[in-house]
């Protein structure tokens, strides 16, 4: 944590170079030294299956066999494809397609009207079984020459009781119907991969347990030890452990060795949530290879997504496209507390539980809550204005509403409840394009109305967060010094919302060499470098770089900084790098050539062996 006083000591300091300092050097004219690279600590071999767990922990492995994790994935069969492979033709623009079952293979067979050609698909690998409240899924995988298990185009809707494509223009989901080809299919011909491949879109490696894509010369190798969420994959690889308990059951005891397996219990929240942001959550990849057991800040990012233009998120958190549960990271019950995912889901069951570890009936059930918010128990009408065994009491029914994904369209079901856990606020979720909680069961009420009766109710609300807040006050004829002064502030905590705003500033308002930048700036770029959140000091040592470049005094201040970080310089040089990267990009297709290069050549400054970034 930055605390005030250092930064102020830190501003005068600079203050101080900033105003004796005139020397100036080109981007060429600075380097680093090179970085070691980490070895991997676990691997393949290191991993067992859940099958070996059940010897010792039945009832564990019994809840988590019963459990959506337990029943992710895997080969088709009867028990596991919901979707109706009986024949029933499904009629497109140009083809014809068959779901079919024949001598208990399940497969596509795909026969073009105009040509009278047939092509089959055999499917491999079941990802989904519709088990999600808002809207459950089933995708299939066939197995290409190429050893790649790649992502089909058909996929089945249990809600909707429907098969459905994504489509190429919009990348909306739509059910199946005669106006649409083969080639309007975002996903034909077949091109995302199972597991995390280099240069080939993917589904990293989240559908299934310790999946590899080894290349080849000539393909791929692809393995996986179970498509279900195993229990190595948040426990680490347990082979080790299974033969040093089956020794210690044979009298076979060396009093000086571990058990063979990190204990989760008593993790620190960031250790807690990364377990499941390995998967729930939108991570951007900074090298392959990745199993659990693994650091995994050293092959992902967690904040990067927020940079690009695509960023998934709003600015408050809530999710504008596709995202997953990772917004939890902008709530007030994360910021102000300590909640984690296992506050409120079971582990191994993914059944619903209090902060007590107290069962609890369904996602529903308001103990979720109320055993943190315990003043709110004993007459929940007076704080809802609703009737108590109404929707309207019920806590997510107004701080956590489901809403339906946006980046997939209308046409299939897929809502998802909003982990920032936000106060209804009718008008300012309607100004961020949100339908409101309110509105979801209120419809024939305006946004306005509703607004003014939440304010009659409670009066003036709980302030949004002041990063939050001051994001909001940028206007496009916000000048850079007001735009400072409200986005970088370096003495506050939110990790999420600090990134989004420092990546707008550096975005909208730096450009490669400035000559001229406010000290106060500079400072405050300095603090962020210095934060214990790599992602930000990352991104701090980028903005930096980009502008400052040619002050020798920065220079001095990055290779000082790269001293200090030890065995995280892989994980934050792979950021810093990558985000230079991504800048010469932006300026490479807006067709600024001249700081396109400028920002290459800084981003091969700091990853001199990226063979990916361009020259």
């Amino acid at each position: 944590m930055i605390y005030r006083s250092s930064f102020y000591a830190i501003l005068a300091i600079f203050l101080f170079i900033q105003g004796c300092s005139s020397k100036k050097q080109s981007a060429g004219d600075f380097s680093l030294s090179n970085f070691d690279v980490k070895e991997s600590t676990v691997a393949y071999s290191d991993f067992i299956g859940s099958n070996d767990c059940q010897t010792c922990h039945l009832d564990i492995y019994n809840e988590w066999k019963g459990s959506t994790h337990g029943q992710a994935g895997g080969i088709p069969n009867s028990d596991r494809v919901i979707a109706p492979f009986t024949s029933k033709p499904i009629q497109l623009a140009d083809a014809i397609v068959y779901p079919e079952l024949k001598n208990g293979i399940y497969q596509f067979r795909i026969r073009y009207k105009e040509s009278e050609h047939e092509e089959v698909i055999r499917v491999e690998a079941v990802i989904g079984k519709g088990f999600l409240y808002g809207g459950g899924t089933q995708t299939f995988f066939g197995k290409y020459p190429d050893g790649t298990y790649r992502f089909l185009p058909f996929d089945f809707s249990k809600d909707e009781s429907s098969w459905f494509v994504q489509l190429k223009s919009d990348e909306k989901w739509a059910k199946i119907n005669k106006s649409i080809g083969m080639i309007d299919l975002y996903n034909w011909p077949p091109h995302r991969v199972l597991g995390e491949v280099d240069d080939i879109s993917n589904c990293q490696q989240c559908h299934g347990s310790q999946i590899i894509a080894e290349k080849l010369d000539s393909g791929y190798d692809t393995k996986f030890v179970s498509l279900s969420v195993n229990c190595e994959s948040c426990h680490g690889p347990a082979k080790n452990h299974v033969t040093i308990m089956s020794n210690i059951v044979k009298n076979i005891v060396n009093e000086k060795q571990s058990i063979g397996l990190a204990s989760l219990s008593g993790l620190q929240p960031k250790e807690s949530l990364d377990l499941c942001f390995q998967c729930h959550a939108v991570k951007t990849p900074l090298k392959p290879g990745y199993l659990p057991g693994e650091n995994l800040a050293e092959f992902y990012s967690l904040r990067m997504a927020l940079l690009g233009n695509e960023n998934p998120y709003s600015i408050d958190g809530r999710i504008k496209s596709f995202g997953y549960q990772q917004n939890h990271l902008f709530s007030d019950c994360f910021l102000s507390g300590s909640m984690t995912c296992i506050s409120c889901h079971n582990p191994h069951s993914q059944n619903y539980q209090d902060i007590n570890r107290i069962a609890l009936i369904d996602r529903f059930d308001d103990r979720q809550c109320t055993s943190c918010h315990m003043a709110k128990i004993n007459d929940i009408s007076s704080h809802t204005f609703h009737d108590a065994e109404s929707e309207g009491s019920r806590c997510i029914s107004c701080h956590m509403p489901f809403r339906q994904q946006r980046a997939i369209g209308t046409e299939i079901k897929y809502t998802r409840s909003d982990h920032t856990i936000s106060i209804p606020r009718p008008v300012y979720d309607s100004s961020q394009g949100f339908e409101s909680s309110c509105i979801q069961c209120h419809s024939d009420i305006s946004e306005s109305k509703l607004q003014t009766i939440v304010d009659d109710w409670y009066g003036p609300i709980k302030p949004q967060n002041p990063i939050i807040a001051n994001r909001l006050k940028i206007t496009e004829s916000t000048l850079g010094d007001d735009a400072a002064k409200l986005l970088l502030q370096p003495n506050l905590v939110h990790s999420m919302g600090q990134f989004s705003n420092l990546s707008y500033f550096i975005k909208r308002y730096l450009t490669p060499g400035m000559e001229l930048l406010d000290p106060e700036i500079v400072n405050k770029l300095i603090i962020y470098a210095q934060s214990e959140d790599i992602d930000l000091k990352a991104l701090a040592l980028a903005g930096l770089h980009y502008s400052q470049y040619n002050n020798l005094e920065i220079q001095k201040f990055i290779v000082q900084e790269l001293d200090k970080l030890g065995d995280k310089e892989e994980s934050v040089r792979r950021r810093w790098g990558l985000i230079l990267d991504y800048f010469g990009t932006v300026y490479y297709l807006s067709g600024d050539r001249p700081n396109a290069i400028q920002c290459y050549e800084l981003a091969r400054q700091v990853l001199p062996n990226d063979k990916t970034i361009k020259t």
